[in-house]
């Protein structure tokens, strides 16, 4: 941790940022923005991660179909046919190979080491490194797509001027983002303030080299883009979770306690179809720059 959130202003609205419940966690006073005070560290050399890759993506790979496809879908109604898509956070390249295949020109960047070379292998155009320092001054894209990246930025401020900066003019910035009001995340705070944190502490990613340093509403993304001249456009709501798989991507991080990770699994599948009904953990926010 840090100890710089307290007094912090909000990226969304402005006010302060207070302290809230834990000393890492901080909300915004006025508009009820979450951030979270943890120290990013993505391996730049491989190994030592935390993290089962391999079993992550294999869990992982039925929900991110499924949602890279209806996100794609979306992007191609937005923008024209061949447009440049830049991947921020490509990881091994999920998304890259699948825009690939529906016609966008791609590339992408990822500072960590440990999933670059996969991206690589396949055949995916990814820079290593962080954005935007990884970007040329004179890069512009059709499209800038941070597919559950955006939350681990400490900065976001910057990060949505620099994604104004490199977005040709009419073009989409596409934010899928884990939702604070989704059904999943209102009830691990429940469980929280029940001395019950497990959960809370999974979905923040807390004690990960790449924890979530921000949980917002889609209106937070909102009032954050505008600051910088960019109009919110449409919203889709995702998945979070898909049965098949769900075991793998639980049992990804490599010293978690089984039992933890047992509780984790009865509870997603028990409480599945009521997800399935309820706000969504995971919303995807476009925004166009005008011109």
């Amino acid at each position: 941790m840090t100890g710089e959130g307290v007094g912090r202003p909000c990226p969304a609205c402005g006010g302060a940022l207070g302290a809230w419940r834990h000393d890492w966690l901080f909300r915004c006073r006025a508009c009820g923005l979450l951030h979270a005070d943890f120290t990013v560290e993505i391996p730049d050399v491989a190994g030592g991660d935390r993290v089962d890759e391999a079993r992550r993506e294999a869990g992982l790979e039925t929900v991110r179909e499924r949602n890279n496809a209806r996100l794609l879908e979306a992007l191609a109604a937005m923008v024209a046919p061949g447009a440049r898509l830049l991947d921020v956070g490509a990881g091994p390249g999920f998304l890259l190979r699948h825009a690939a295949r529906l016609g966008f020109a791609v590339e992408g960047i990822e500072p960590d080491a440990n999933v670059i070379a996969t991206a690589r292998a396949q055949g995916a155009q990814v820079r290593h490194g962080y954005f935007p320092d990884a970007l040329d001054a004179d890069d512009r894209f059709d499209v800038i797509v941070f597919n559950d990246v955006f939350e681990h930025i400490p900065d976001i401020t910057a990060a949505f001027a620099a994604c104004a900066r490199h977005l040709k003019p009419g073009g989409v910035l596409c934010l899928n983002c884990p939702n604070r009001d989704g059904f999943f995340f209102k009830v691990a705070e429940v469980l929280d303030r029940l001395g019950m944190g497990g959960a809370h502490d999974r979905l923040w990613q807390r004690g990960l080299p790449s924890p979530h340093l921000w949980y917002f509403a889609p209106r937070d993304l909102t009032r954050a883009a505008s600051g910088v001249g960019l109009v919110a456009e449409r919203r889709l709501d995702l998945d979070t979770v898909q049965i098949k798989g769900l075991w793998s991507r639980i049992r990804c991080v490599r010293d978690e306690p089984l039992l933890r990770s047992a509780a984790a699994w009865v509870f997603a599948v028990a409480t599945y179809p009521i997800a399935r009904l309820a706000p969504a953990d995971a919303v995807v926010s476009f925004f166009r720059k005008p011109g």
